[in-house]
């Protein structure tokens, strides 16, 4: 695959992976740049990945965490800037939700249910063995679910246990 056609079809979605962890739009730009300038100088390696859209946010995701890494401190939610720029309150609450989760189950919601990959393909872009991939995703959903029906303080009960 040429980097021409790895862009086409890729940009959308690392563009929104790194929108839903960062929640700015501009971060997400800067590093979506850095993630293909990145995967133009290894386009090489792309034969051996099994999947380039799992490659690609591999890459974008290892960029991110090192921005977060030098910044020491992950960005904040701000409900403010949220309302000012038009968000519907259902987007709203989809947040509310996936809050209900910690960082990596929310990666993992996300990786399977927005951007489509499967369990193999999110487990190599996060670096974990397929297993736990597929047990954090059966309990963020049981979560998700529990929250839904109305038993958030049990939710939060079991995430600090």
């Amino acid at each position: 695959m040429d980097f021409e056609s790895l862009y086409k079809d890729h940009a959308d979605a690392v563009y929104g992976y790194l929108a839903f962890k960062l929640r700015d739009s501009q971060l997400a730009e800067d590093l979506m740049q850095e993630t293909f300038l990145a995967a133009h100088v290894r386009l090489d390696q792309l034969r051996t990945a099994g999947s380039a859209k799992a490659w690609l946010l591999s890459i974008a995701h290892n960029k991110m965490v090192d921005l977060l890494r030098r910044r020491s401190a992950e960005l904040p939610l701000q409900a403010e800037s949220l309302a000012a720029s038009g968000t519907a309150a259902p987007t709203l609450f989809i947040r509310e939700a996936l809050e209900q989760l910690d960082e990596l189950e929310r990666s993992i919601v996300y990786g399977l249910y927005v951007e489509g990959l499967t369990h193999r393909e999110l487990a190599e872009m996060l670096g974990l063995p397929e297993g736990t991939v597929k047990s954090k995703a059966h309990y963020a959903r049981r979560r998700l679910h529990r929250w839904l029906e109305g038993g958030s303080e049990q939710c939060c009960r079991e995430k600090t246990m």
